[in-house]
């Protein structure tokens, strides 16, 4: 018969470390969420702070605000699309790549399989050029 252990229960952790420790597990958690949340509640007041210390100017001011706020949103908008668009591009393109030298050991297999005398394209893994050819 197999050898059997009586396992002892665990101590209960105490009432700081029970605590701590699960603000701090809820912190890990919904860490990113609640930066992201803060810095919007942050700029929110900072956009009040601004339309507050306007109130009452001249009407210059007011029209010069609305031109720059319309300006920079254009612009802001623009690079972040380019921004996203460049670096989905770049992705793509590794995870395109690794596809290829992940298939390639089984087509070059296959290949030589069906024609043991066939050449070498010279291409990389990658499916790239070699340096010299470049």
């Amino acid at each position: 018969m197999a050898n059997r252990t009586i396992k002892k229960p665990r101590p209960e952790p105490s009432t700081f470390r029970w605590f701590f420790g699960h603000v701090f597990g809820l912190l890990r958690r919904h860490g990113a969420t609640i930066v992201i949340w803060s810095v919007a509640g942050w700029s929110v007041h900072e956009v009040a702070l601004v339309f507050i210390a306007y109130a009452g100017k001249a009407l210059v001011a007011d029209l010069t605000l609305k031109i720059l706020a319309s300006v920079s949103i254009v612009w802001s908008l623009s690079l972040t699309l380019s921004g996203v668009s460049i670096t989905l591009y770049f992705r793509e393109r590794m995870l395109h790549r690794r596809t290829r030298e992940r298939l390639t050991a089984r087509v070059t297999e296959l290949e030589l399989k069906i024609d043991p005398k066939r050449t070498s394209s010279l291409l990389t893994p990658q499916g790239t050029t070699r340096k010299g050819d470049e």
